[in-house]
């Protein structure tokens, strides 16, 4: 068997004959596998190539059902297409033409976010390799598509009064700082009345304008594409704050990360951005507190790890580690040495980043047991970027073991402000309830775990937590209601696993609530 992947994808069995697929799934399918080392790949990292804005089990049913018809385009040559329950492979090896001409997989036009960031870093590992030979045309363009994208934030505050303007170019810096944070973007700020740059580089754009009446200033964003000036989003928000208020207003840290969040969609669907958006896809993924989710997103980041976000990848990879020995009790020793490895390696990579450090303190603290090390690192996370809801969080928890609950209770409040608008801001509330638990305060557990809940129906540490806090509060209603929607996720569940040593509420059996809970169900 032999393969072409530059141009048009073809293959041949060994007689000459065109045995490629029909189908454009089938063919992205057999090109992956055929473009991979070894030419081997596992069923998740193909499914999430190919069907990642599916569900995990229609994108498993969906990799069999073109496996099958793979496998029957390729007539006699089936049987070298081999498989088992993890992995699929081709072998012996095919064939495949290095020296043909055209663009690599250039009749390929598959619409997933997944394959579409994959495709755009091998175009441009193949520009690389081939630079040598390029006309100087083709050498400029290359270096256009890989510089770093760079975003614009650009004030008109004219009319506004000097606090308004001051106000507003606060949440203007906390937009830059927080975009910074993705370690690959460049942020210049512009102002009115300022010499404004070309913006034929410009990924994207951030405007903010101030309008002021007799009463109030208020301020419009928008968030827009470039260079279509497509405008990805717009909010409103009012100046009617204390200058501390800028920093404490759930009101602006939802404005601050909704701009965030839809100008890093802007850079990770541009050209070369594929990493960037692998990096925000499998962030989200692990939130999901999945056990295929985490490998998903495991996945995506062994792709991003040797690139310029290798801190984050690395750092991010470490806490899927932590993830799993916490939720799914994973605690095996090689579990533990790869979890201490990638915060080892993250922090080398990637010293001074606020997420690196929080996400490696977590690691040292709970699967490490480096009381001292995590609040460390915690400390030096917070005092970067004190508005961080990974740093605060760190912090806090740190200073959980050190028997410091009202600080790190009031910590824990913060990050919940600041993380106001993020995908995962549900995280949030569920680290308020476990330490307003710390503080005593089962009702305001209750609220905060509910607030979760809410956001994220399908959150497993909330509804253990919803059904044990209504125990401890002699609620057994409330109970049997929280643990039915459990056992829509863990069929098996029922509530006397909650008095188990094991059972993943730690929190509780710290502070000594099992017995209560133990006597409450007898």
């Amino acid at each position: 068997m032999r393969a072409r992947l530059n141009g048009s994808v073809r293959v041949f069995d060994d007689d000459g004959a065109d045995i490629t697929p029909a189908g454009m799934k089938e063919r992205g399918l057999l090109a992956l596998l055929l473009a991979s080392p070894g030419q081997r790949r596992t069923r998740i990292w193909l499914q999430n190539m190919l069907w990642s804005e599916s569900d995990p089990e229609q994108a498993a049913g969906s990799l069999r059902q073109a496996l099958s018809r793979v496998r029957k385009t390729l007539g006699r040559c089936e049987g070298r297409l081999q498989s088992d329950r993890s992995s699929i492979w081709v072998s012996p090896e095919a064939e495949v033409d290095q020296q043909a001409a055209g663009e690599f997989l250039g009749d390929l036009d598959i619409r997933d976010p997944e394959f579409s960031d994959w495709l755009r870093d091998q175009r441009a590992r193949f520009d690389q390799d081939f630079s040598a030979v390029r006309p100087p045309v083709e050498v400029q363009e290359r270096s256009r598509r890989s510089s770093r994208p760079v975003v614009m934030v650009r004030r008109n505050d004219l009319g506004a009064s000097p606090r308004s303007r001051f106000v507003m170019q606060a949440i203007a810096q906390r937009i830059a700082g927080d975009l910074i944070l993705f370690g690959n973007v460049d942020v210049i700020q512009f102002e009115t009345g300022a010499e404004m740059p070309g913006t034929e580089a410009i990924s994207a754009l951030v405007e903010m304008e101030c309008f002021g009446d007799a009463d109030q200033d208020f301020l419009l964003v928008r968030v827009i594409g470039m260079p279509a000036r497509r405008i990805v989003w717009t909010g409103r928000q009012s100046l009617g704050l204390s200058i501390p208020g800028v920093w404490e207003s759930a009101e602006v840290s939802r404005c601050v990360n909704k701009t965030v969040a839809s100008v890093v969609e802007i850079l990770s669907g541009a050209t070369g951005q594929g990493q960037l958006g692998s990096l925000t896809r499998a962030t989200r993924l692990i939130f999901e507190f999945d056990r295929p989710a985490l490998l998903r997103a495991d996945d995506m980041l062994v792709r991003v790890q040797d690139g310029e976000l290798r801190g984050l990848a690395l750092a991010w990879r470490g806490f899927i580690r932590l993830t799993s020995a916490l939720e799914f009790r994973d605690h095996g020793p090689d579990s533990v040495a790869e979890a201490r490895s990638f915060a080892d390696d993250a922090l080398r990579a990637m010293a001074d980043h606020p997420v690196v450090l929080a996400l490696a303190s977590r690691i040292r603290l709970k699967l490490q047991g480096d009381l001292d090390q995590a609040h460390y690192l915690a400390l030096r996370a917070a005092e970067m970027s004190d508005q961080n809801p990974y740093a605060l969080e760190a912090l806090g928890q740190s200073l959980v073991f050190h028997g410091d609950y009202q600080k790190a209770n009031d910590l824990a409040q913060r990050a919940r402000i600041a993380a106001q608008g993020m995908p995962n801001s549900f995280n949030w509330d569920m680290q308020a309830c476990l330490t307003a638990l710390g503080m005593g305060q089962i009702d305001t557990a209750r609220e905060a775990a509910a607030d979760c809940h809410r956001k994220m129906p399908f959150y497993r540490p909330a509804l253990r937590y919803l059904v044990a806090l209504a125990l401890l509060a002699g609620d057994r209603a409330s109970a049997e209601y929280h643990a039915a929607r459990l056992r829509r996720l863990e069929p098996d569940f029922v509530m006397a696993m909650l008095v188990q040593p094991d059972y993943p509420i730690e929190t509780l059996r710290a502070l000594g609530h099992v017995e209560t809970l133990r006597d409450r169900l007898s």
